[in-house]
């Protein structure tokens, strides 16, 4: 059964069925009022940001090593890096949650460690070639969650922090089980042999986390960095209008995620090719049908009557960013980590200038403007980028 199920499912189609159950998850949060779920929300940006701050992107930098990287530097380097992350993306959980003004501090902490272990067991997995076991887990984690809210909401029990504990326990039990099941996959290549690098090795991958990270800081400031402001600046109900419909429209970027998985984990640069175009027809259907869909909701539930603007705002940024994320892990691939991370500054500075400007004046509708308008420079950038890196190695082979 399995093995039939395994044939009738393309990992792409899982990873969509994982992001549908998260968003199913999402649709569910508005039957909280909408300060309630701002609650929820803020909760969740710190521990997704806390997570990508404090957590040295080690998911990404394990699916960008070549071939043979794990053997030569041996576990207990990678234990070593992942046990500094956690501390460090406990802590920027904890001031993440100061600067909103709202949410948990041991929910955030928590769930940040969570998301941390589950990324790092997830890029492990899919250096394996595992994606299918690894798109399960978002998934099934998606479907607990989904029965998790159903649950309380069933009970009466209509409360931001309770909805987030729920959210927490999900995190962890699904970072426990990948992280258990890459051990597993781990101790079938024993005996491994030793590790073969010597210092030099070791300071240059510290180096490339060094330079991957701070792109990565970069691009998350990018991302979240509005809705901290939002809570910070407009409040608990306004964030969670805000927090939705940035949730409705990441769903269009699902086949994005997964195209950019695969140039990671993909061995020849060379490869690679240009899925911009792909990813952006498919994106924008479902953007469109997200913006409706909010429109609906408004008229459903009225605490979530603007969901729609801001929902169409980040439309066009949205489309931006579906191509920007597949040209951004090819030109990791193809010109290292140091390229990734001066289009991640640009975008950050022109990002961080917009998020302070607009949300102390308008609130979530600057936030999703200035969203806009940062995804379309990362785009820009990226894609202008990658030309450039294509050329010189061209120049280089004349």
């Amino acid at each position: 059964m399995l093995g039939l199920a395994r044939r009738l499912v393309s990992p792409e189609r899982l990873y969509v069925v994982a992001l549908g159950l998260t968003g199913l998850a999402a649709l569910v949060s508005v039957t909280l009022p909408a300060a309630e779920r701002g609650e929820l929300a803020a909760n969740m940006v710190s521990a997704t940001m806390g997570a990508a701050l404090g957590g040295f992107s080690i998911d990404t930098f394990l699916l960008s090593r070549p071939a043979g990287w794990i053997v030569s530097r041996g576990r207990h380097w990678i234990l070593g890096i992942l046990a500094v992350s956690l501390g460090l993306t406990a802590l920027a959980a904890a001031l993440l949650t100061a600067v909103a003004g709202i949410g948990s501090y041991p929910v955030g902490m928590g769930a940040a460690c969570g998301l941390t272990v589950f990324n790092a067991a997830a890029s492990l997995g899919l250096r394996l070639k595992k994606f299918w076991f690894v798109y399960s887990m978002r998934a099934v984690g998606g479907a607990v969650l989904v029965l998790g809210y159903a649950f309380l909401y069933l009970r009466g029990q209509l409360d931001g922090g309770l909805w987030s504990v729920v959210w927490l326990v999900v995190q962890v039990a699904a970072a426990a089980v990948l992280g258990v099941a890459v051990l597993t996959w781990a101790g079938r290549f024993r005996p491994v042999p030793a590790a073969t690098a010597g210092r030099p090795e070791y300071r240059a991958d510290l180096v490339a986390v060094g330079r991957l990270h701070i792109g990565v800081c970069a691009q998350m400031l990018t991302y979240r960095l509005s809705q901290v402001l939002v809570a910070r600046f407009a409040g608990a109900g306004p964030l969670g209008v805000y927090a939705l419909a940035v949730a409705a429209l990441e769903f269009a970027q699902s086949g994005a995620v997964v195209r950019s998985q695969r140039i990671l984990a993909e061995r020849d640069p060379d490869a690679i090719q240009d899925h911009g175009r792909e990813v952006v027809k498919g994106a924008f259907p479902v953007a469109a049908l997200a913006v409706v869909g909010l429109a609906v909701l408004g008229l459903l539930a009225p605490d979530y009557h603007q969901a729609w603007i801001f929902g169409l705002l980040l439309l066009p940024g949205t489309l931006a960013l579906s191509a920007g994320k597949t040209w951004s892990a090819a030109l990791l691939k193809r010109s290292g980590e140091q390229a990734t991370t001066a289009v991640a500054l640009v975008t950050m500075s022109v990002s961080v200038v917009l998020y302070f400007l607009l949300i102390p004046w308008a609130g979530a509708f600057g936030a999703a403007l200035a969203s806009s308008v940062a995804y379309g420079v990362y785009a820009f950038r990226t894609r202008q980028s990658l030309q450039r890196g294509s050329h010189l190695l061209l120049n280089r082979m004349a």
